[in-house]
C-alpha cells in the first residue's frame, strides 16, 4: 500500500496513532488489514514506514518500522520563503495551497487588503490546513506548509526585521532573483488583491522596506503570481 498518512499526534514508544479524516480514510475508504504496511508523517520533516497494528472505529494504531528514505536526496523543505496572499475566493484559494505546497514554500499568511475578496476566517483557515496535508501526502513533502494568521501590510512590516520583504506590483522592475537570494536571508512576499493594493498600503509597503517586484510584462492573478514568485525563490 503506497498511500502517506499524517500524524497528528507524535508518535511514542515506537507506536503512532491515525485519527479522524486519515484514519477513516485507510479503514473505510481503503480497507486495510492489520499487517499491512503503510507511510506516516508528521508534518515536520519526519516519515516513516509502519504496520497496522490495530483498527478501531475513529482511530488506527500502526507500528514505526524504520523511517522512510528521503525523496532524491531532499529532507523536506528548507525554504525560508513567507508569501503573504490576498486570498482568492473558492477553487482558485485551493489551487494556489496545493501549488504552494508542492513548491516547498515554508509559510503562507492570508494578507488583509482593503480591496480583498476572501476573509481569513478561523474556518477558512482549517480548510487550508487541510489542503496543505492532502498536498503533502500527494506530493511526497514530510514538512507542513504553515498557514500564518492574517496579517495586514503595517504588521508583516514590523515582523522579521532581518527579511528581505518584495511586493509584487505590475509597473515595477523585474524580480532580480540573484540578488534577492544573495545572503540566504528569509523573503516575505507580498501578493495583493486583483483590485490592486490601494496608494495607502503601498506607501505603507514603502515605509516598512518593501522592494516592488514584477514578474513579466503582463498582469497576473493572485494565484498566479503567488506561484511565480514561489517557483523562482523557493
Amino acid at each position: 500500500m503506497s498511500e502517506r498518512f499524517f500524524l497528528a499526534a507524535s508518535p511514542h514508544d515506537g507506536r503512532a496513532v491515525l485519527e479522524g479524516d486519515e484514519a477513516r480514510h485507510l479503514a473505510r475508504v481503503l480497507r486495510a488489514k492489520v499487517g499491512d504496511e503503510v507511510t506516516v508523517f508528521d508534518g515536520r520533516g519526519t516519515a516513516w514506514t509502519a504496520r497496522v497494528a490495530r483498527i478501531d472505529r475513529d482511530a488506527v494504531a500502526v507500528d514505526l518500522l524504520a523511517v522512510a528514505p528521503t525523496r532524491h536526496g531532499f529532507t523536506g523543505t528548507a525554504s525560508t520563503l513567507t508569501l503573504a496572499v490576498a486570498l482568492p475566493k473558492g477553487d482558485r484559494q485551493k489551487w494556489m495551497v496545493e501549488k504552494l505546497t508542492e513548491l516547498g514554500v515554508a509559510r503562507l499568511v492570508p494578507l488583509v487588503t482593503a480591496r480583498g475578496v476572501a476573509e481569513a476566517t478561523a474556518a477558512a483557515q482549517a480548510r487550508l490546513e487541510r489542503v496543505v496535508i492532502e498536498a503533502c501526502k500527494q506530493c511526497g513533502r514530510d514538512t507542513l506548509m504553515e498557514i500564518g494568521p492574517a496579517a495586514t501590510i503595517d504588521s508583516l512590516a514590523s515582523a522579521s526585521p532581518a527579511a528581505r520583504r518584495l511586493i509584487a506590483l505590475p509597473t515595477a522592475a523585474p524580480l532580480d532573483v540573484a540578488a534577492v537570494r544573495a545572503d540566504g536571508a528569509e523573503v516575505i512576499g507580498a501578493i495583493g488583491p486583483e483590485g490592486g493594493f490601494t496608494p495607502e498600503e503601498i506607501a505603507a509597503a514603502d515605509r516598512g522596506g518593501f522592494l516592488p517586484v514584477s514578474f513579466g510584462p503582463h498582469i497576473l492573478r493572485i494565484e498566479t503570481a503567488a506561484v511565480a514568485l514561489a517557483a523562482k525563490l523557493v
